[in-house]
């Protein structure tokens, strides 16, 4: 139930905004499968676009069977402006999409329950960098 209330929300404070208010950021491809929240999206192409209330749409090539949006926060970056990137968290064999970086400053991803079950058994993990191509 408090998911469905969540998922009304975030539907409603979408479609208020308009479809004026959606940027494309940015086009990707993602060499491997990876988690977004709890959807698992293949391997290939992505565009990303944010909403002006914090929302973040990441739409597969393919067009709505891969896609995912969710609320991010937002991130500033204190180091020297950088490239476009996607950062995923790796644990052994599984990706995690964690943070989208414009050029200076970015979007946190919230952590699914899979995720945060997989830091709580200490499972080694590294970050993975893929640079995204701007509009």
């Amino acid at each position: 139930m408090k998911r469905l209330c969540l998922a009304v929300g975030l539907l409603a404070a979408l479609f208020s905004t308009g479809l004026q208010a959606q940027v494309l950021d940015s086009h990707v491809q993602v060499p491997f499968d990876f988690w977004l929240g709890q959807k698992l999206m293949p391997a290939g192409g992505y565009f990303i676009f944010h909403e002006g209330n914090g929302a973040v749409l990441v739409r597969g090539e393919d067009g709505e069977r891969t896609s995912n949006i969710f609320l991010a926060a937002s991130l500033l970056s204190n180091k020297r402006p950088g490239e476009p990137r996607l950062e995923f968290t790796q644990y052994a064999y599984t990706y995690f999409l964690s943070k989208i970086w414009n050029i200076d400053r970015g979007f946190a991803v919230p952590k699914s329950s899979r995720e945060r079950e997989l830091a709580r058994r200490k499972i080694p993990s590294k970050t993975e960098d893929i640079t995204l191509a701007t509009k």
